[in-house]
């Protein structure tokens, strides 16, 4: 048998000798592990990509003028 097979078993072994809630901790912390190394990397994006993001908080003029005039008080 495997060296690795050895350790995959005495791990699982270990697994099951904890309660429900440390198991589904466990079954999380792995996951997580695997979802890391399989993320393929990012795109980058320059600036221009964030042009308009958020405009749609600044579509009322009257609310420009109350949000700045309610900055300028303190």
């Amino acid at each position: 048998m495997p060296a690795s097979s050895l350790i995959l078993n005495d791990i699982l072994a270990r697994a099951k000798q904890l309660d429900t809630k440390d198991q589904l901790t466990l079954l999380q912390k792995l996951a997580a592990l695997i979802g890391r190394k399989e993320k393929l990397p990012e795109q980058t994006s320059g600036l221009s990509a964030l042009a308009g993001l958020g405009s749609e908080v600044w579509k009322n003029e009257a609310a420009i003028d109350q949000y700045l005039d309610e900055e300028r008080q303190w």
